[in-house]
């Protein structure tokens, strides 16, 4: 699995995080001053496999938040582990 976090404020990238380890996402997380107008890109890519059409396809769960409760339960969710 891959993660990739981006933060954006007021419409502009201020930080990115991508990386295998969960232990090193979550401790970029605990990081993010979560103030006004914060909006947190997350990606949790699964790796590539054949899709119907008969092609190579990078499976991957994405979305937008704006607080942390919100993005980590979906990030529960994506990889389907306790933390």
């Amino acid at each position: 699995m891959n993660f990739l976090l981006k933060i954006t404020k007021n419409g502009k990238v201020i930080g990115k995080c991508q990386t295998h380890s969960i232990r090193r996402f979550l401790n970029n997380l605990r990081t993010i001053k979560w103030e006004d107008g914060v909006k947190i890109y997350l990606r949790v890519s699964y790796g590539f496999a054949i899709d119907n059409f008969n092609k190579k396809t990078c499976f991957y769960n994405e979305g937008w938040f704006d607080n942390k409760e919100d993005l980590l339960l979906t990030f529960k969710a994506f990889i389907e582990k306790e933390l």
